[in-house]
């Protein structure tokens, strides 16, 4: 197999610029927090709403089951037809990533990409803000899932392999920490505005306003497609092997073709797969956490307002501690290499999901958020992973292509994942997914250090013997 090359331009450094691209892309995962964390603040208030009956004096009707517990009756499909939006958002994301989303980037560029993305989501946003039936919950979605697609699970971590060969890992991290800087906010301002006048529908259109700014306006000001655009260099690019390349007018990796016939690449994804599916465990969290806060959780009427607190409180330490990891992550792989920061996160999700089963009413509330800053290692790694593992195995010749195929795995995953949850906590083996989980993080460590390592060795041995040859055919020409 043979590695194509393109001709690239280095005139000059200079870093100013590449920060300000990391900023425009920080932003744009702030936009994105409110597709990944910001809708799930409304789950419980629209399924009261528009799926529990209620009586004449707008009280929610419950039911007594055979175990004496009471739950409300359901209207319109229940949860379940609401939860299906999730389902058809994230089924949106990956068919754009899978078939055409890293050939439109590499045509039309990151700014255009996000411009289009951010319009499809804002649209998205004002339809679901106004919906009062399933019909419209579908359609939002899909639009939420396409415009994703198309911009946000793609274009910032392409944005810091374009930018960055030093620190890629650690820019990697504070750019995707934006996702939980956002979840924060609306974690900390959502339910307070969505109680208040302005309402759950305002708050909803108050985030299609913001997603409008997160993704248009750093695209036309901040961003930058390549640093060849405005006559730079990738930040740390001197002293490189990429660089070496670059000097002499090539960059080493595989192109969208090859990658495809590379079994490195499809065990890559396999890996990407795994992560996902145990990823989507999220998905059931809300009610693991009311195990936790809650000795009876399902009879909502024994909720005390320090339950709720707590509660709340569990979601918040999640957040806040996914802004503390994607940075770590980063960093890890910067100074010790990219199978210590696989290690590390895994291992840390492992530990996590193993003991929630555990994690009930009157069990020591400092382990269920020792918990939490373990689970949210293995959350941040779902981002920060895939695009190093990606750099590493196929190179930069065609990132975003390739990227665009792969991590689509990863959101094929949370699909899959999802319903398989939802059925375990139906037939009562939560528990089973739960202690079976480590060893789906275990095959996707092991597949992500195949797949890097012995891509990398490949395409740099190519790489290293194109340059070898074009050193040798120049100093024939002087000659």
């Amino acid at each position: 197999m043979t590695v194509a090359t393109d001709t690239v331009s280095a005139p000059r450094q200079g870093h100013g610029r590449h920060w300000t691209v990391v900023i425009g892309a920080f932003i744009v995962m702030i936009g994105a927090s409110i597709l990944l964390s910001g809708l799930l603040i409304f789950t419980a208030p629209i399924i009261s709403d528009l799926y529990y009956l209620k009586d004449a004096a707008g009280k929610v009707v419950l039911r007594t089951l055979a175990s004496g517990a009471r739950v409300p009756v359901e209207i319109n499909g229940g949860q379940g037809a609401y939860l299906l939006y999730f389902s058809i958002m994230t089924f949106t994301i990956v068919i754009p990533l899978l078939f055409f989303a890293g050939q439109l980037l590499a045509r039309f560029g990151a700014r255009v990409m996000l411009v289009v993305g951010g319009v499809v989501m804002t649209i998205g946003l004002v339809i679901f803000a106004r919906s009062t039936g399933n019909a419209t919950f579908y359609l939002a979605a899909a639009l939420l899932g396409l415009g994703y697609g198309l911009s946000m699970a793609l274009i910032p971590p392409v944005l810091v392999n374009n930018w960055f060969v030093a620190k890629r890992g650690l820019v990697l991290g504070i750019v995707l920490a934006g996702t939980g800087v956002g979840g924060v906010i609306w974690a900390a301002i959502g339910p307070s505005l969505a109680t208040s006048s302005v309402g759950r529908r305002g708050v909803l259109q108050i985030m299609a306003v913001s997603m409008a700014i997160c993704t248009i306006l750093p695209a036309l000001f901040l961003i930058r497609n390549r640093p060849a655009d405005v006559g730079l260099v990738p930040y740390g690019a001197a002293g490189t092997p990429v660089a070496g390349a670059a000097a002499l007018g090539a960059v080493p990796g595989f192109t969208y073709a090859q990658a495809r016939r590379s079994s490195n690449l499809w065990i890559a994804c396999l890996g990407f797969l795994a992560l996902g599916m145990v990823l989507s465990v999220t998905q059931v969290l809300s009610i693991i956490f009311r195990t936790a806060a809650y000795p009876n959780p399902v009879d909502k009427t024994t909720w005390t307002p320090g339950q709720v607190a707590f509660y709340s409180s569990l979601f918040m330490a999640w957040l806040i501690c996914v802004v503390f990891w994607k940075p770590v992550l980063g960093m890890i792989n910067d100074k010790i290499g990219l199978a210590a920061m696989l290690l590390v996160s895994a291992s840390a999700m492992a530990l996590a999901v193993v003991y929630l089963p555990s994690m009930v009413y009157g069990t020591p509330v400092i382990l269920m958020y020792v918990a939490m800053l373990l689970m949210s290692s293995g959350i941040s790694s779902a981002l920060v992973a895939p695009p190093l593992v990606i750099g590493q195995a196929m190179g930069a010749r065609e990132f975003a292509k390739i990227f665009s195929l792969a991590v689509a795995f990863l959101y094929a995953g949370n699909a899959i994942g999802a319903p398989i949850w939802g059925l375990l906590g139906t037939s009562g083996n939560t528990k089973v997914g739960l202690y079976l989980a480590p060893i789906l993080l275990t095959l996707f460590v092991l597949a992500s250090l195949v797949a890097a390592r012995r891509g990398q060795a490949q395409y740099r041995r190519l790489a290293q013997a194109e340059t070898r040859a074009q050193v040798t055919s120049r100093e024939a020409t002087t000659a």
